[in-house]
C-alpha cells in the first residue's frame, strides 16, 4: 500500500464518521431515511420530520434540504431510492417535492414549490407564500446550476441542460436546455448521431 492510499483514507475518515452520526440524529429527530443513505455534510435547517430519503441515495456536500410550514403528518419533500445529488444544492419546500427514484441532480441547483406574491399593497417582507408542487420523475437527469420553478413535472428519463430555469413542464425523454427552458433534442438522439 502507497503513502497515497493512507493518506486519502485519512482524509475521507472525518466526512465518514461525520455521515454516520448525521444519519443516527436526523433518523432521531424524525427523518424518514431508508437503508445505505449518505447525508455528507447536509443541513436540514428545520422540520426534519417533512424529509424522506429512499435507500441507497447519496447527497454530497452543502446541500440543504429546507421545508417551510406548519407540520402536515406527510413528508414536504420526497426523495427516491439510488438517487445522487451533487455539492452545493438547494431543495426549498413549503407544499410538496417528489422526487422519483434513479434522479441525477448535480451541482448548484435551486428546487423550489413556491414563490412570493406580488401584491402592491403589501411590503415584499410581508408576501404570501404561493405554492405548487414540484415531481421529478425517475431517471431524470438534471444539470449543473438548474432552478425548477413551482408546479413543474419533469417526465421520466427528461434530461435538464446545464444552467437552465425550468417553468414549465418537461415530457419524458425530453432535452430542455435555455433561460426559460425549452426542448433541445430528445435523449438518445445524441446516440443516433444528432447534434443537441
Amino acid at each position: 500500500m502507497t503513502h497515497q492510499y493512507f493518506v486519502n483514507l485519512l482524509l475521507r475518515l472525518p466526512w465518514a464518521v461525520g455521515w454516520r452520526v448525521r444519519l443516527v440524529f436526523y433518523r432521531w429527530a424524525g427523518a424518514k431515511l431508508g437503508d445505505r443513505v449518505v447525508l455528507k455534510r447536509v443541513s436540514i435547517p428545520r422540520n426534519p420530520w417533512d424529509i424522506a430519503i429512499g435507500s441507497d441515495t447519496y447527497i454530497d456536500d452543502h446541500t440543504v434540504l429546507l421545508t417551510t410550514g406548519e407540520p402536515t403528518g406527510q413528508p414536504r419533500i420526497r426523495i427516491g431510492k439510488k438517487c445522487g445529488f451533487n455539492r452545493f444544492s438547494l431543495i426549498d419546500a413549503s407544499e410538496r417535492i417528489e422526487i422519483h427514484d434513479l434522479v441525477r441532480v448535480g451541482p448548484n441547483c435551486y428546487i423550489t414549490d413556491h414563490d412570493h406574491g406580488m401584491d402592491l399593497d403589501r411590503p415584499v417582507t410581508e408576501q404570501l407564500l404561493v405554492s405548487k408542487p414540484v415531481v421529478i420523475e425517475r431517471d431524470a437527469w438534471i444539470g449543473a446550476g438548474v432552478t425548477i420553478l413551482k408546479g413543474v413535472r419533469i417526465g421520466e428519463q427528461a434530461v435538464i441542460a446545464a444552467g437552465a430555469v425550468v417553468t414549465k413542464d418537461v415530457p419524458a425523454g425530453e432535452i430542455h436546455g435555455g433561460v426559460p427552458a425549452r426542448r433541445i433534442g430528445m435523449r438518445g438522439e445524441q446516440n443516433r448521431g444528432a447534434e443537441i
